[in-house]
């Protein structure tokens, strides 16, 4: 080998020297441990939780001539100063019915009266009171109706706005029935849960009606006098419908 080339070969291996230089190897011993470790210590990133859309309630109006708010939940005495005479000897009986959430009786003083309506809007207005207080109240006949029968007329009678559509139905040939039950009504007065019920007969405003309907679930006083319905018990059958 000549000079020339000796040199020659010491120059390629010491390029082939330089090339194959190790890297920078990725940090190990205590430094690399306790990176993992803080790494690990991070709290988890978690989505951003996002708050349950608002539940929209019914209104409730006053600026009606009988206000909800001023007859349900009210004592006897009160409830009768907005109304005219009786009409009917009404009925009573000794036990009060629910459906929150499936029919059920228990013991309580259960009165029904209908009355005149001094405003003479309705035909009639029934009221269902409960151990001395108004429970429940319906009224039939609306005088005030235009056009073709429309359940919205009835409720913004009454001074009710309700958030979601009714379930329609026709339980018998000729009747209309629009029902709100608790979870479409979403209706508190006085603090105590409503269902709420419209009602025609062929599409005459003379035989339409609409209930609001006391329905909650029942207090452990209410649940101490539960009662089983069975055959020759008319005491505890559903009130009947009014007229």
């Amino acid at each position: 080998m000549t000079s020339l080339q000796r040199v020659c070969a010491w120059a390629c291996g010491f390029a082939v020297i330089g090339c194959s230089q190790p890297t920078a190897s990725p940090k190990a011993g205590p430094e690399a441990k306790a990176e993992a470790e803080a790494k690990a210590a991070e709290p988890a990133r978690t989505p951003e939780a996002r708050a349950p859309a608002p539940t929209t309630l019914a209104k409730v109006r006053n600026d009606v001539t009988l206000p909800l708010p001023a007859l349900l939940d009210q004592p006897v005495a009160s409830v009768e100063a907005n109304f005219g005479e009786h009409q009917g000897k009404g009925m009573a009986r000794s036990t009060c019915v629910r459906f929150a959430p499936e029919r059920t009786f228990f013991g309580c003083s259960f009165a029904l009266q209908r009355y005149a309506d001094k405003g003479d809007e309705w035909a009639g207005i029934r009221v269902e009171y409960e151990d001395g207080v108004a429970a429940s109240i319906g009224f039939d006949g609306y005088k005030k109706g235009n056009g073709p029968f429309d359940p919205k007329q009835l409720l913004a009678a009454v001074g009710l706005e309700l958030p979601d559509e009714p379930r329609v139905d026709a339980p018998a040939e000729g009747v209309r029935r629009w029902a709100w039950f608790n979870d479409r009504a979403r209706l508190t007065i006085g603090g105590h849960q409503y269902r709420v019920e419209v009602s025609v007969v062929g599409d005459d405003w003379a035989r339409s009606r609409i209930d609001v309907l006391r329905n909650e679930p029942l207090t452990p006083e209410q649940q101490a006098k539960v009662v089983q319905p069975g055959p020759g018990k008319p005491e505890i059958s559903e009130p009947p419908p009014g007229p």
